[in-house]
């Protein structure tokens, strides 16, 4: 009996534990811890926002100045071109990308020529194409390369991404979907009279990540994802700089544990731990154990 009460309390807490969701906003202080003196600051969270580039393995690091190498070459690249599914480690999206011919090496510093073939099939011309480049001058260099109207389009437009709305928000609606520990806020704003959505991991430049500071604030230019399926979402907000105290763009408290969540993937809800749920349960299953223990004794000393 012991044992059936708790396998049954483990499960109860391990499906609580995988169902929570929730949606929230990254920002240029969480995304990177060392972004925020960079040139390519804005670059780096556009092509993030986009899922050009992917969060990398251990330290929130972009390390901005350092060489780009062929092997961070051919996991961004890989990642963007979708070898990073079902769970697969970097050394195997690194083989598939060197397999594809995205990259030709993955030994040694790119090059701008390597960018040109890794995203964009080699056809984008390049002033010095032989050129080594840092990680903040590729971000620069590829924003601006996949934005360059092209006959079949942008690479951005072909990605299926258009500019939003800019101007003041008159309203951020919160809205709670699902219900119990598997419960997430799904958030809407107003601009212009009209509601638009974010996507689950929306991803902003100069304002907080408590969205609910940004009503009546300013945006400058934001981007949305999938107008051509009907169901246009905000994944890039750009906001005027100064609305915005130090204080309030303070990072709270556990707020870089979110790393990794682009644009390829913001269909998907970010774990939350559903501290209430958890500690009810385990006060229900004390409670059943002191139950059972004094039914126990009490049979035994009948």
């Amino acid at each position: 009996m012991l044992r059936r009460i708790v396998f049954i309390a483990i499960l109860l807490l391990f499906v609580q534990t995988s169902t929570a969701a929730f949606a929230h906003v990254e920002n240029e202080k969480t995304l990177y811890d060392d972004i925020e003196t960079s040139r390519a600051l804005e670059d780096i969270v556009y092509l993030r926002g986009m899922g050009l580039i992917a969060a990398e393995p251990g330290a929130k690091l972009f390390r901005p100045l350092a060489p780009l190498q062929k092997a961070d070459l051919a996991y961004w690249a890989g990642t963007f071109k979708g070898f990073g599914g079902d769970g697969k480690q970097p050394e195997q999206v690194r083989a598939e990308a060197l397999r594809s011919g995205l990259v030709t090496s993955l030994e040694g510093d790119a090059t701008y020529a390597d960018v040109n073939r890794a995203y964009l099939d080699g056809r984008e011309a390049a002033d010095q194409s032989d050129a080594k480049l840092t990680r903040e001058q590729f971000a620069t260099y590829l924003r601006s390369a996949v934005q360059q109207p092209a006959a079949a389009g942008s690479l951005v437009q072909r990605l299926g991404y258009v500019q939003g709305p800019s101007g003041t928000i008159e309203r951020v609606i919160e809205n709670i979907v699902g219900e119990g520990a598997a419960a997430y806020a799904s958030y809407t704003i107003v601009v212009g009279g009209k509601e638009y959505k974010l996507s689950e991991h929306p991803k902003a430049l100069y304002g907080p990540t408590d969205l609910k500071q940004w009503q009546g604030k300013t945006l400058s230019e934001t981007w949305m994802a999938g107008e051509a399926s009907g169901r246009p979402e905000m994944i890039i907000l750009k906001l005027e700089q100064g609305q915005f105290s130090r204080e309030a763009m303070a990072v709270p408290e556990g707020g870089h544990g979110h790393h990794g969540h682009d644009a390829a993937n913001h269909s998907a809800g970010a774990l939350k731990i559903p501290y209430v749920p958890i500690v009810a349960g385990l006060a229900g299953v004390l409670l059943l154990l002191w139950f059972w223990r004094k039914s126990r004794s009490s049979k035994e000393v009948r």
